[in-house]
């Protein structure tokens, strides 16, 4: 961990101090869960629990435990020792160790990287639940933009070590400001006047309209504002829809969403900007 180099850092109104002034370890009412596994080797996954719960009756330690353990389902191996589990196991142990004596403000460091989509959804709802009951904050750093849209209540945007963007998950997708933010955050296209046939009615800022396959509508060939033309160059299956490679009479490649499979390689479409 780096050490402070300027400034100081403030908790609650109050000031942390050292040792360098590092946010953690050793702030009461700081937890970290970093990418690497911190647990204890030679304990049982119920004992690693526990032992983050220093000053608690037993019966709340039980408790607390099981409902831990149940949440990184990870209660089927209670009584088996933390060196035995998979390398997924160990990283949804070390989050509960964190998550065992809840904390008034919890550092995720890419905690989930080897978690799949349904466990990160189950532990992040836990999470969730247990900020509210605690009035407890979370900071939440991701290489993963779908996470943070997900998960995050506000978004930040770092690079370089300067912040870039800053709002809620929603204003940041539907107003990035920027094609290099919006392309964070999934498919984004930017497109000027040239790019219709009629552009009536959409809002250009220094030239361009920043748009997301979903703001796309295949529609029949008709002269209505905000369309324009382009041919289907491949379909692909996405689950609930198709997706759409298209280009555009002005060669500039997008992507749309159709309910149907039924736009094959080299059809002609119109398309409107809802």
């Amino acid at each position: 961990m780096t050490d402070l180099q300027q400034g100081t850092i403030l908790f609650n109104g109050e000031q942390v101090l050292g040792p360098a002034y590092n946010l953690i370890p050793g702030h009461k009412e700081m937890k970290l869960v970093s990418q690497e596994y911190i647990v204890l080797e030679n304990n049982t996954v119920q004992e690693n629990i526990t032992d983050m719960l220093a000053g608690y009756t037993n019966e709340y330690k039980d408790h607390r435990a099981r409902q831990v353990l149940r949440a990184v389902e990870l209660t089927k191996f209670s009584v088996k020792k933390a060196k035995e589990l998979s390398s997924g196991q160990r990283q949804r142990l070390s989050i509960a160790r964190a998550l065992a004596d809840f904390p008034k403000l919890l550092l995720l460091d890419e905690p989930f990287s080897n978690l799949d989509f349904s466990k990160r959804d189950t532990l992040f709802s836990f999470i969730r639940e247990n900020l509210r009951q605690h009035n407890a904050s979370c900071i939440f750093i991701t290489h993963h933009p779908q996470e943070a849209i997900r998960y995050a209540d506000e978004v930040m945007v770092l690079e370089e070590g300067k912040i870039k963007a800053h709002d809620t998950p929603e204003e940041l997708y539907k107003h990035p400001g920027t094609i290099e933010i919006a392309k964070l955050f999934g498919k984004c296209f930017s497109l000027t006047k040239k790019d219709f046939v009629q552009h009536k009615g959409l809002r250009f800022t220094n030239g361009e309209v920043l748009l997301r396959p979903e703001n796309f509508k295949i529609v029949s060939n008709s002269n209505k504002n905000r369309q324009f033309t382009g041919t289907v160059q491949e379909s692909f299956f996405a689950g609930s829809h198709y997706e759409l490679k298209i280009k555009l009479s002005s060669s500039k490649i997008i992507f749309c969403y159709s309910a149907t499979d039924k736009y094959k390689s080299g059809a002609e479409i119109s398309l409107l900007v809802e």
